[in-house]
């Protein structure tokens, strides 16, 4: 069949086109099949919609599409329909609660990577796995599939560390990567942005300098500073990790297998060989009792020997949101205070978390070194603004870093100490101000858990580049109770 192009300026997410309805049932295609588009000597797969909006012998191809064929408004290109992949015979294999082999698997991520698989196609996997019980080996078999379908970086000996989320800032990575990389480690930390989070810490470091760097770039960061913070979007590291991740979203699935796979796969991707798990335990946050993340961290620890990957855990206290700022801009300037100060400035529960977690990993690797003494002396600033200035250079001082001006400061009501913040609350009024694509919105917490307040003081400021973003947050803070208070009296 030939078809003249059509081109629509718009993303679609993954290769997609649209036909003509009637024509394409008249060739039998039909909405969700595959097709193979040929222009001069290219070839692209794209999933077919249709529409009888779109005129006969004409084919219309968004962006993505389009990149990768290169082909002209009228220009004509053979279009072809393709059987569907094996792939989806072991995706129903799964539902059916059989177990898959190493090569069955690898041929489900690789046509998810391929965008081979539809929606429906990569949800039924995602619901099959979580339904299922869990399987060590085809854990191992998803991560290593991960791994093989997506690029690596060629760096020996490297540590990592990763938190699995659920508190507000936490923003331990910069100042644990500078500590490390100033003892003298090498530590490509790859991050994310925010995915249900207020921020990621890819978005607070790009307020501080550049997170988009191809592998090349990476390689040279590290190997002339030990360090990096890069966005690992902007690589092809675990590649299908986004396309599963962007399923369990939207069905709000987290299956054990795809979230060991989902961390470690990219771990073992940047060439980690030592690895150090943060899970966040308590009210609000995603693991809630011992029980949990005793289990995930043996999962963890199993999965990363079977990967041949030194992967250890903490446990740690994820009932309240770690640092006071909550948002880009505001966590960025917590990172710049603790590292200029040498810890002598900035929210003290993030200065020793990042301290102790630091400390772990050194010992892990048999160093004498001390995480404290490195932070104090001014090394790991000093290697912090080696890795900024080798990434492009940026902000350095906390007071650079620019706020939103329209802000709010929110008063307590009564007087008392902190029992208690509530996590979910604090995500929720933080989001509502537009984080995490508004960079200088977000919630600066003025109180802390055990902290004494009186009536009438400043309890926390709001800030959004929005005035009608900034007026909903504070109607979330006005109907939510945020903070949980005690009474002096008692005490």
């Amino acid at each position: 069949m030939e078809a003249k192009v059509k081109t629509l300026d718009i993303r679609a997410g993954k290769p997609v086109v649209i036909l003509n309805n009637r024509e394409a049932i008249e060739r039998s295609i039909f909405l969700g099949d595959r097709i193979c588009i040929k222009h001069e000597d290219t070839e692209v797969m794209a999933i077919v919609d249709t529409s009888n909006e779109v005129p006969e012998g004409h084919i219309v191809l968004f962006d993505e599409t389009n990149e990768e064929l290169g082909a002209e408004e009228g220009k004509t290109v053979i279009v072809n329909s393709i059987p569907k992949p094996d792939s989806i015979d072991y995706i129903k294999k799964k539902v059916e609660g059989k177990d898959l082999s190493y090569d069955e698997t690898h041929e489900i991520v690789k046509d998810a990577v391929d965008f081979r698989l539809t929606d429906s196609e990569l949800m039924a996997y995602t619901v099959a796995i979580d339904m299922s019980d869990f399987s060590l080996d085809e854990a191992r078999d998803l991560t290593k599939a991960m791994v093989d379908t997506g690029e690596e970086i060629d760096i020996k000996n490297a540590l990592d560390k990763h938190c699995i989320g659920g508190v507000p800032g936490n923003r331990t990575t910069p100042i644990i990567v500078s500590i490390i990389a100033a003892a003298g480690y090498k530590i490509p930390k790859t991050s994310s942005r925010a995915i249900t989070s207020p921020a990621g810490t890819a978005d607070t470091m790009e307020v501080i300098t550049d997170v988009e760097h191809s592998l090349k770039e990476i390689e040279d960061i590290v190997d002339k500073t030990n360090g990096c913070f890069s966005w690992g979007g902007a690589l092809n590291l675990a590649p299908a990790d986004d396309e599963f991740i962007r399923v369990r979203d939207s069905l709000n699935l987290d299956p054990l297998e795809q979230l060991l796979s989902s961390v470690l796969a990219k771990k073992k991707a940047v060439g980690a060989e030592t690895v150090l798990i943060d899970i966040p335990m308590g009210d609000g946050s995603k693991i809630k009792n011992s029980k949990e993340a005793s289990k995930l961290s043996e999962y963890f620890e199993k999965l990363g020997s079977e990967l041949g990957m030194d992967v250890f855990t903490l446990v740690s206290d994820g009932s309240n949101p770690i640092g006071n700022g909550i948002g880009p801009a505001l966590e960025a300037r917590d990172v710049l205070k603790i590292l200029k100060s040498g810890g002598k400035e900035g929210p003290k529960d993030l200065t020793e978390k990042s301290i102790k977690m630091a400390d772990l990993l050194l010992e892990e690797v048999g160093s004498d070194k001390s995480a404290e003494r490195i932070l104090t002396s001014g090394k790991a600033y000093n290697k912090f603004k080696d890795i900024v200035e080798a990434q492009g250079g940026g902000v350095m001082d906390p007071d650079e870093v620019e706020l939103a001006e329209n802000h709010q400061i929110v008063r307590s009501q009564k007087r008392g100490r902190v029992k208690d913040l509530d996590n979910k609350i604090v995500s929720k009024i933080t989001k509502a101000t537009g984080c995490s694509k508004d960079k200088k919105s977000g919630l600066y917490l003025h109180k802390k858990k055990d902290d004494p307040v009186e009536k009438g003081e400043k309890i926390m400021t709001v800030y959004s580049e929005s005035p009608d973003k900034l007026k909903k947050a504070l109607e979330i803070a006005e109907e939510n109770k945020v903070f949980t208070f005690k009474s002096l009296l008692s005490e």
